[in-house]
């Protein structure tokens, strides 16, 4: 990003807040107030988390103004790089109900793409993402994998747990979630990150038909499109997710 872009956007950003400020004839309590929490949920660690939850699906939005392919949706706060590639399953911890996620990489046209690189990640069954717990290391709940010839991709996982956005989990980002009236729990999800040289990278999430939460989602994420029936084969649930990637 250049200077004279960073310059165009912070301003623009600061003029509209004051705008809001103006607008609601914001005492200097209620400036405070607002400046003390910023302060608590950096000191916290949520910075990322208030950041993503209230902004990330608005500038995915805008992404697909330029997209053809799969709906790009929010990272999240819980990606990290370094997840170990895998062949043919996750490391896994806690009672959990196994999982098969499978399906097929192609570009626009319909050609399939082989050797993509696939990040997948996901929470613990008590809504938990590895590389943020002390006992919980980056190599369980997430790893990457390649796509074949086909353009096919397969792994081993387990059903992801919901997590509350509140206070029962969170400090000031929870406490912001409550004083907004919102319903403070996110739907169970699986997220990925696929990448192919030559094509825009992908970030979406992937949503299971008939769970808790799709239509009052805090982070406003979800849609039908990524919203997915599973089947059973062999005593095994499976989510089948194509994913459309866009040429570069």
């Amino acid at each position: 990003m250049t200077e004279a872009r960073v310059k165009l956007i912070v301003d623009d950003i600061v003029e509209a807040v004051r705008d809001v400020l103006r607008k609601h004839k914001v005492t200097f309590p209620e400036y405070r107030a607002g400046f003390f929490h910023l302060l608590e949920t950096a000191k916290s660690g949520e910075m990322g988390l208030l950041i993503d939850m209230l902004f990330n699906q608005t500038v995915c939005d805008i992404e697909m103004q330029s997209r053809e392919g799969t709906r790009f949706c929010v990272e999240g706060p819980y990606f990290l790089e370094g997840a170990p590639e895998v062949k043919d399953a996750i490391k896994l911890r806690g009672d959990y109900e196994p999982l098969l996620i499978r399906g097929q990489i192609t570009s626009t046209d319909g050609s399939p793409l082989n050797d993509a690189v696939v990040d997948v990640w996901f929470a613990d069954p008590d809504g938990f993402y590895s590389g943020f717990e002390d006992d919980f290391p980056i190599e369980y709940c997430r790893g990457k994998v390649r796509t074949d010839a086909d353009g096919h991709y397969s792994v081993q996982a387990s059903v992801p747990g919901e997590y509350p956005i509140t206070r029962e989990r969170h400090g000031p980002t929870g406490q912001l979630v409550e004083m907004l009236g919102r319903q403070g729990w996110r739907p169970a999800h699986v997220h990925f990150k696929a990448n192919k040289d030559g094509f825009r990278s992908l970030t979406t999430q992937a949503y299971f038909e008939g769970g808790n939460y799709l239509d009052n989602d805090p982070v406003e994420a979800v849609f039908d499109d990524l919203t997915h029936a599973t089947t059973q084969e062999d005593g095994t649930r499976v989510l089948d997710v194509n994913f459309t990637l866009d040429p570069a």
